[in-house]
Order: C-alpha cells, then sequence, then structure tokens
C-alpha cells in the first residue's frame, strides 16, 4: 500500500507514521534493510506480587544470561499481580527460561500463564 507519509531517519532511530495501516505498509517497504535477528518474548502473568516473585526472577536471571528478563506489576479493579518478560535471540534458550520462571512462579502455590509476545515469541 503505497502512502505520502514519509519514515524519517535519525541516525539509528526511525520513526514511523502512525497510522497502524500506514505504518505496516512503510514496515514492509523498508523490513529488509533492517537486518538483525528478530527478539522473540513470552509473557508469564501471575496474580502474585513482583515482590513475591522477586527471588524466581533472580534465579532465572541467573541461570539464563542470554535472554532478559524484565518484571511489571499490573492492577485491574480489585486485582494485582505480575507480568513477567522474557526475551532474547535464540527460540529455545529463551521458552527454556520462560517455562523456567513460570515453574518458579508455580512452585509459590500460583497460577503462571505463559504468552507469547509478537509473532515470534
Amino acid at each position: 500500500r503505497e502512502s505520502r507519509f514519509p519514515v524519517v531517519v535519525c541516525r539509528n532511530v526511525l520513526i514511523f507514521p502512525g497510522v497502524p495501516a500506514y505504518f505496516q505498509a512503510k514496515f514492509d517497504d523498508i523490513a529488509h534493510r533492517l537486518g538483525g535477528s528478530p527478539v522473540l518474548a513470552k509473557q508469564i502473568t501471575t496474580h502474585l506480587s513482583e515482590t513475591a516473585i522477586a527471588q524466581a526472577l533472580r534465579e532465572a536471571s541467573g541461570r539464563w544470561p542470554d535472554v532478559s528478563i524484565g518484571s511489571y506489576p499490573w492492577f485491574k479493579p480489585g486485582q494485582f499481580g505480575t507480568a513477567a518478560v522474557v526475551s532474547g535471540l535464540d527460540q529455545q534458550v529463551t521458552h527454556a527460561a520462560a517455562e523456567a520462571l513460570a515453574a518458579g512462579v508455580r512452585e509459590m502455590g500460583a497460577d503462571a500463564e505463559i504468552m507469547p509476545l509478537g509473532e515470534g515469541g
């Protein structure tokens, strides 16, 4: 899809149009020039607090140094919990780290749902 909106490039920063259809069209036009490997990500969601799963986060981070692990508290009316995101370049390592983190949360007696993020997760 052709659009009149440009992609602005400043060093290693690309600024795309904000309308999703225009963004996708422009991204498809230049994706072949970006190179690199896709980052794979999985999200582990639990109803435990970030503090409650801190030890599981530390253990996973120490055991799987080739992935990044971030934790993000969430709040809804009457509910709270944590979403932990495990991301990396190797699909098997990223999956194994996410499974290990989820298992650590489950050992605490809580549910831990794993969901892929993005297309490659």
